[in-house]
Order: structure tokens, then sequence, then C-alpha cells
């Protein structure tokens, strides 16, 4: 998994954790927290790979425009 998503996962579940009282951390509890991360993680990754394979189609249109310009 991409290093930079991770660290985006475990900021953003840093700062839910910030906004619960020590009584509801513990009642999460870290396992439902690991839980968290690596749902965030899954949809960050999955929102990622979709804006790469749109960027991917982009240029492949590009490309055939290009080689239809050429010929």
């Amino acid at each position: 998994m991409n290093a930079n998503i991770e660290k985006q996962a475990q900021h953003v579940v840093e700062s839910f954790k910030k906004q619960l009282s020590k009584s509801g951390i513990e009642h999460v509890g870290q396992q439902h927290f690991a839980q968290l991360q690596l749902l965030i993680e899954s949809a960050l990754t999955s929102a990622s790979l979709q804006q790469s394979k749109q960027l991917a189609d982009q240029l492949e249109h590009l490309a055939q425009g290009l080689r239809k310009d050429g010929q």
C-alpha cells in the first residue's frame, strides 16, 4: 500500500480520536481503530486508482488523436 495513503489514513484516525473522550477511545478499542484505518486506506486507494484510470483513458484518447493528426 502507498505510504502516503497509509499516513493520510493514520492522520484521519488520529483526528477522529481527538474528538473522542478517553472513555470513548477505550470503548471503541484499538482493534476497531485499526479496522477504521484499513477502511480509510481502502477508500483512498480505490479513489486514487479510479483517478489514475480516468487519467490513463484521457491520455489514450489524446494519443489516438495525435496519431490521427500525424497520418
